[in-house]
């Protein structure tokens, strides 16, 4: 029990280390392109009306989930074959990613407010004036479990997407990708967010209806549990490919 303790520390720690350098690095592309952007207008550069009114919290918050799908199809493909090759049973590596991803996800409502904070005051704007944060009827606790939940879910879905082509090949991978939208289109219905019309397109309900927090969590808490489920019985025998 110790042993297997011990790999899955292991695994979390080194991934959590990993992508914590990637999104470092991802945050400060997030602000290089921020600034430019306001320097840009300052100087009368033609920008779409949309992208004047973002401010950098906005902006990270969207992009951030784009991220983290990323990292997490790269989790499949790169890190599995690694970590198995040396040694770790695919229970271990599928414990310690799923904690490396939590952990991830936590960090990022930790860092974020902050360096929204340090660039609010070079841009002489109001921290506390953004347009997410309003949609949140300005609490900050509920933006960020918000943002918390959504990044989790983004990474799951990757590394489901990633593991399922992984696994299956391109032709049978594609099917993973509609299950994501799917879980994706849910889960954005449940928060309101960009996404949240795929069901207005394609199903005859309407998302003009207001979700409690709790009803919000609950579902989210579904989705997450499903994609789990999905990702461990996709990788639980798959062939290591060398």
């Amino acid at each position: 029990m110790k042993q297997k303790s011990s790999a899955v520390t292991k695994v979390s720690t080194e991934l959590f280390l990993k992508q914590g350098s990637w999104a470092l690095g991802f945050l400060a592309i997030i602000m290089l392109i921020y600034v430019g952007l306001g320097i840009g207008i300052n100087i009368g550069v033609n920008v779409r009306e949309g992208v004047v009114e973002e401010d950098f919290f906005t902006i990270a918050y969207r992009s951030t989930k784009g991220f983290m799908l990323v990292i997490g199809i790269i989790s499949a493909y790169g890190f599995l074959s690694y970590y198995v090759r040396n040694g770790i049973t695919r229970r271990d590596f599928f414990n310690g990613s799923t904690l490396a991803a939590l952990y991830l996800s936590l960090a990022f409502p930790v860092v974020m407010p902050l360096i929204h904070w340090i660039v609010s005051m070079f841009a002489s704007q109001d921290a506390g004036n953004t347009r997410l944060l309003q949609e949140f009827d300005n609490s900050w606790l509920l933006t960020l479990a918000s943002y918390s939940v959504q990044i989790f879910i983004y990474y799951l879905m990757g590394w489901m997407i990633g593991s399922g082509f992984y696994r299956f090949g391109w032709i049978r991978g594609l099917g993973w990708i509609a299950i994501a939208l799917v879980l994706i289109g849910f889960m954005d219905a449940l928060w309101q967010f960009e996404l949240a019309s795929i069901w207005e397109e394609w199903v005859p309900v309407t998302t003009d209806f207001s979700v409690t927090l709790p009803v919000s969590l609950a579902g989210s808490l579904a989705v997450i549990l499903i994609a789990l489920t999905l990702i461990r019985l996709i990788t639980r025998r798959v062939t290591i490919k060398m």
